[in-house]
């Protein structure tokens, strides 16, 4: 398993390198020269240490002790060959030193001579049986060479003060472990962790320690515990996420590793380990963009060249998976398996008489082997048949249950005329694995060959079931029911077949995946856009392709492009599937005129859809009027009618302003436990027009345990939240919406706008500009920003004039914007433009107070003194109006009405 160091503490395990070797006083360089060499040595000061050292040398060659600390100090420099020179030398002046001995050890240890490192360790512990630091090297070499025996009897001859420190006791534990005694082992480690229980390097170490017993589940809750102590903290979450992986928790894995790239995006690595986990999810299309990724960054790693090729040949991508293999094999040219599984790519290409090159040689090489026999035999299928038949029988001896070579020759044997014998192939593979639908589907086209209609059709419906998408499937089963006399179960099922998108019944191209993926993303955009129009131009009737391009074309922005092209779908095919998942997209962009047209006859081929019903709707209620929405909404049968045909006509109604008959149907609703989040946030929006914010809350409560973390609902909360003037849990819930979704500017603005209503103004805009930054292309933002640039000191009415004249390009009809243009014109005594914004507002909003009395000021201004008055007395009139009822916001342009322009970040 991979490790990346982190804070583990086995480094401490080792008292320090350096022990004093004693000698003749007489021959000894001046005391305060060594101790200062030692000093400076201590430091990390090699090069003067060394220097200061010979120069005392050069009066007394025969200082053993000086002679041994020079060794270690050229062992740092790593001079290796001066240092064991000197070692020799002063070995030669005191042969029986434990400390030189010992610090022999050391050199040959960093030598990598392991043999010989022993050899001086053992010499050492002779001459001074509880050396430190010889008897914890010789313990970890025999944990090395599994001797758990030996490793307790070298960390028995300890000092006590060494035995009960951390590292040690790591040692010992897996001493005992190796010895068999696992139960002291495990107690062992647990005490390790939990003196202080703080230390994230005790964590981390007991993780490790897991990691070499093979124990991943137990590894991986260390590294959480180690992870809770040090949170941002690399080493830890990737080995986390590598524990994870191996106990084949893929989706914790996942989630680690992920976190752990947004640290370090370039990290090969973790993108390596992170495509490892996807794959053990079966996200093998996921995957192999991680890989190319990988590959780009660490083009010489073999590993992951080979989990390329394999994750390409998963996803069928065959000449790809070989072109992987080729660069693979340039760097582990000896790997035979890899050469076998290149041929097995190559014989699905164009390329298969390289690909039995290759499975030729490698059965030469290993004959016994029943992969590669199998393998041969695909590739032998298309000409030598005979051959093919012999290499599955041979794979099949060897390896009674590779159950891929007893379909292959199952298959052979039905296309030879032999059904006996591939009925008892398919049998003893479906006793294995009773899902197994192509062992289903090839079994139930035997057992029509053999006139054996009902277990055919028990077969082949048992096959339909598990993959209703396979159109051979699907034939074969209305073929089995037609000659049962079921003409009208076959005709239902044949028509199954033909709706069925030609690209699913197309074959996967080979190759071309891994070039594609190298592609920066707007190339990868401009290569798909550019394949895709070549692919309409060759098959200019394929409904599925214009389909697809209509969506490309909304996604980039390109409405009119998009609308073209969907009406070159509903010219091209009456395919309800293809219709309702067009109708659908358009729904979700609110091109609601063209969206009828798609669901109209969705719901003429089947009017007990309840959902068709549902989005239809809504597409009337936005072109038709709420009168023909209701109409059609009505039409749902009474068994129908849940929680969501609840929530939309409540939504009608109250259009209508029918209230009373909305909230019936709304209470109504609650109990019914709608389904859809879009009805759910629809309505959370129609409780917050009326007023019913703790209801909304509720509701919203409801909704999240069918669509947990729905982006829409966390917003909404907050602002309800920010009504009901508790701004800690809104600031929370968009802190919350601006970590999970980072892209989306609407949490942004909805701080900004919380911000600005408690007068932070500067703050406020800032966030506001962060939306706007991000996309935000919504008139409010423009009118909030201009507010808090008219309302900071000293107020900043460049900018202002600049934001709401934006704010009036996008939504001229805003009655608060059109207020404040009128009263940033009054501050420049511009007044007939202060007059004309004003009016405007109040024609858009006649209760409109702030307007009324800006304007009363311009008509003061102006000397129309009888303007003036009229307009003061509307301002009267309006606050008496609003004394007798609930107060209203001082701001149309409020939070609240930024919600109902809501849309989810884009994925």
């Amino acid at each position: 398993m991979e490790v990346v160091s982190c804070l583990l503490f086995m480094c401490m395990v080792a008292s320090p390198v350096v022990q004093c070797v004693p000698g003749d006083a007489s021959a000894q360089i001046p005391i305060s020269l060594y101790q200062q060499a030692l000093e400076v040595f201590q430091r990390g000061e090699y090069s003067e240490a060394e220097r200061l050292l010979r120069s005392g040398l050069g009066a007394h060659p025969q200082d053993a002790r000086a002679l041994g600390l020079l060794g270690v100090v050229l062992d740092a420099e790593k001079k290796y060959a001066d240092a064991e020179a000197v070692y020799n030398q002063a070995l030669h002046l005191t042969p029986n030193s434990a400390p030189l001995l010992n610090n022999l050890g050391n050199h040959y240890l960093a030598l990598g001579n392991l043999a010989r490192a022993q050899e001086r360790y053992l010499r050492a512990v002779a001459m001074e049986p509880n050396n430190p630091n010889a008897n914890l090297r010789l313990a970890e070499m025999s944990l090395g060479a599994k001797n758990g025996g030996a490793a307790l009897g070298y960390l028995g001859h300890l000092p006590e003060n060494v035995k009960k420190q951390p590292p040690t006791q790591l040692l010992r534990a897996k001493a005992l472990y190796l010895a068999g005694q696992r139960p002291a082992a495990e107690a062992l480690l647990a005490q390790i962790e939990t003196p202080e229980g703080n230390d994230p390097r005790a964590a981390f170490s007991v993780g490790m320690t897991f990691v070499e017993w093979g124990r991943y589940e137990q590894a991986e809750e260390a590294f959480g515990r180690a992870i809770k102590l040090d949170p941002a903290n690399f080493g830890i979450l990737y080995n986390l996420g590598l524990a994870a992986l191996h106990a084949r928790h893929f989706e914790r894995a996942r989630e680690v590793l992920g976190i752990a790239l947004q640290q370090k995006p370039a990290d090969a690595d973790t993108l390596y380990n992170l495509a490892r986990a996807f794959a053990g999810e079966g996200h093998d299309d996921q995957a192999i963009v991680l890989l190319v990724q990988a590959q780009r960054l660490a083009p010489e790693r073999p590993d992951i060249l080979l989990l390329m090729a394999q994750t390409a040949s998963a996803l069928g991508y065959y000449a790809d998976a070989a072109t992987a293999l080729d660069e693979y094999l340039k760097l582990k040219p000896d790997d035979d398996v890899a050469r076998r599984e290149r041929g097995a790519a190559l014989i699905h290409t164009s390329k298969l008489g390289q690909g039995l090159e290759d499975l030729k040689w490698y059965i030469r090489k290993h004959p016994s082997d029943p992969r590669g026999l199998y393998e041969l035999g695909i590739g032998e299928t298309v000409r030598e048949r005979d051959k093919a038949l012999a290499h599955f029988t041979q794979a099949i001896a060897l390896d009674p249950t590779l159950l891929a070579a007893r379909y292959a020759r199952a298959i052979l044997n039905f296309q030879e005329g032999r059904t006996v014998e591939s009925v008892a192939d398919l049998q003893f593979i479906l006793q294995r694995d009773p899902k197994d639908y192509r062992a289903l589907d090839a079994l139930g086209k035997d057992y029509l060959t053999l006139n054996k209609t009902p277990e055919a059709i028990a077969a082949l419906s048992q096959a339909a079931a598990l993959a209703p998408s396979d159109p051979k499937i699907l034939l074969h089963y209305s073929q089995a029911l037609m000659r049962d006399g079921r003409s009208e179960e076959s005709a239902a099922i044949a028509q199954k077949f033909k709706a069925l998108r030609p690209e699913e019944t197309r074959a996967r191209p080979y190759g071309g995946l891994l070039e594609f993926l190298s592609l920066p993303p707007q190339g990868q955009r401009d290569r798909y856009m550019t394949n895709l129009r070549q692919r309409i131009t060759l098959n200019p009737h394929d409904a599925s392709l214009q389909a697809r391009l209509g969506k490309l074309l909304l996604a980039e922005g390109k409405t009119a492009e998009a609308r073209e092209a969907f009406h070159e779908v509903l010219s091209l095919t009456s395919d309800v599937k293809t219709l309702s998942d067009c109708g659908k997209t358009l729904l979700d962009e609110e091109q609601y005129d063209l969206a009828r047209e798609f669901l109209d006859p969705v719901e003429a081929a089947d009017p007990s859809a309840g959902n068709t019903r549902l989005d239809l709707t809504i597409a009337l209620f936005h072109t038709a009027g709420p009168s023909a929405a209701l109409t059609e909404l009505d039409k749902m049968p009474l068994g129908q009618r849940g929680g969501d045909y609840c929530l939309l006509r409540a939504e009608i109604l109250d259009a209508m302003g029918r209230t009373e008959e909305a909230a019936a149907e709304l209470d109504r609703a609650f109990g019914a436990a709608p389904t859809r989040p879009d009805l759910y946030f629809q309505t959370a929006l129609f409780l917050i027009k009326h007023g019913q914010y703790q209801r909304a809350l509720d509701f919203l409560a409801q909704g999240l345990q069918v669509a947990p973390d729905t982006p829409e609902f966390l917003v909404t909360q907050a602002v309800t939240y920010a009504v009901l003037e508790q701004s800690d849990k809104a600031e929370q819930l968009l802190a919350q919406a601006e970590s999970r979704w980072p892209e989306w500017s609407l949490p942004y603005l909805f701080q900004g706008i919380i911000l600005e209503t408690h007068l932070k103004w500067a703050e406020g805009k800032s966030q506001i500009n962060t939306a706007i930054a991000l996309g935000a292309q919504d008139p409010a933002a423009y009118y909030w920003v201009a507010l808090a640039d008219t309302s900071i000191a000293p107020p900043d009415m460049d900018d202002a004039k600049k934001a709401i004249a934006k704010g009036l390009e996008l939504d001229g009809n805003n009655p608060s914007t059109q207020a404040l243009a009128g009263k940033i014109a009054f501050s420049e005594k511009k007044y007939a433009a202060a007059i004309e914004h004003l009016t405007a507002a109040i024609r858009l909003d006649p209760d409109l107070a702030e307007a009324h009395e800006a304007l009363g000021a311009a008509y003061r201004a102006t000397g129309e003194k009888d303007k003036s008055i009229a307009e003061l007395k509307e301002v009267m009139r309006i606050k008496e109006k609003i004394a007798e009822s609930v107060q209203r916001s001082p701001a149309p342009a409020s939070i609240t009405n930024v919600l109902f322009r809501v849309r989810p970040p884009s994925e």
